[in-house]
């Protein structure tokens, strides 16, 4: 993990006159927005074991400088669910017991819920891969945004951090250009990340999620 401020050096030269917790802020928006489009941060959460007839879970994130972002993908003792709506297994989960074939991923403010269907009947080893964001509060970023994916993180900072008005960095015209390069450069990223560059050991398709 990598500190704000080592992301400064790279930042503040394009913003005469920009604060630093005005810098930080401008950085970790422009870390959650690359985060959340390119899906590069991915890990499997901790394994956990299942409970006989308890089909929800909840999810916690690695760290307390990272929130989930989306489930890539659930393995149940080594074999890949299925992902679905909860209307489309809703009779699976009127099951009373079984081995689960498929989940559902629930969302309610920043937690999320893992619903296995149908209910579990017996203990099983489950394996979530998530794509992470940092969080809004996060004082570092992961070492893989500062070593890979920089220029797209520090250009779109600097791109929100010139579209502010009245500011003796103001200036949306370069904003524009900076904000251009930095989706070039999620949009690699994100073909990558689909490919090989991604933590943890567990290769998932990306899967749409309600």
């Amino acid at each position: 993990m990598k500190p704000l401020s080592a992301f400064y050096s790279r930042i503040l030269p394009y913003l005469p006159g920009c604060s630093e917790p005005l810098a930080a802020q401008v950085l970790i928006d422009s870390a959650i927005e690359f985060c959340e489009d390119s899906l590069t941060l991915r890990q499997n959460l901790a394994t956990f074991s299942t409970v006989v007839g308890q089909a929800q879970y909840a999810l916690e994130p690695p760290t307390a400088q990272h929130d989930i972002s989306r489930v890539m993908g659930v393995t149940l003792d080594g074999a890949e669910l299925a992902a679905g709506l909860i209307e489309v297994i809703r009779g699976d989960l009127q099951t009373a017991v079984a081995k689960p074939r498929g989940f559902y991923i629930d969302r309610t403010d920043s937690t999320f819920m893992l619903t296995l269907a149908p209910p579990p009947d017996q203990v099983y080893s489950v394996v979530v891969n998530v794509a992470l964001r940092p969080t809004r509060s996060a004082t570092m970023l992961d070492d893989d945004l500062y070593n890979i994916w920089i220029d797209p993180i520090v250009a779109n900072a600097i791109a929100r951090a010139m579209e502010i008005p009245g500011q003796p960095f103001s200036n949306p015209a370069l904003a524009s250009v900076f904000s251009v390069d930095a989706a070039r450069g999620t949009i690699s990223a994100r073909i990558e990340g689909n490919y090989s560059s991604v933590r943890g050991s567990m290769r998932v398709r990306s899967r749409p999620f309600a």
